[in-house]
């Protein structure tokens, strides 16, 4: 499965929760191995919606959301899901060292904010809190 079609197919995912719910400040897929690896990846999301919403009743929004819009390909791929608050030192640093206009991406090969210093990526959604 090529990568590009994971990010494709969760980005029309991400815009469905954002349509319903509301903008995201962060949205990445984080894998600590290669930005071609076909496992393991985490998708990492932080939004003042899953901040009210609780990390619990987030992660289920979004895993239902992923399960009802990805093929089961696409599922398989994705072994995490992790929802980090709008004041997370990692959400601060990725939105202010990447900051995103909605509708495009970045492909990040060594991620480096908070504690995370290894690992790569592909940034979806960076909004610097306004």
């Amino acid at each position: 499965m090529p990568v590009f079609t994971l990010v494709s197919d969760v980005e029309r995912v991400i815009e469905n929760l954002r349509t319903q719910y509301g903008d995201f400040r962060l949205v990445m897929l984080y894998n600590s191995d290669t930005l071609e690896s076909d496992l393991g990846w985490n998708l990492i999301a932080s939004a003042p919606w899953t901040d009210r919403m609780g990390i619990g009743g987030a992660t289920r929004v979004i895993a239902r959301a992923l399960n009802q819009g990805l093929g089961l390909e696409n599922q398989r791929v994705i072994s995490r899901i992790t929802v980090l608050k709008t004041d997370d030192p990692f959400v601060r640093d990725m939105t202010e060292f990447h900051p995103l206009t909605p509708g495009n991406r970045e492909r990040i090969t060594q991620v480096s904010a908070g504690q995370i210093t290894e690992g790569s990526g592909f940034l979806l959604y960076s909004q610097l809190v306004a």
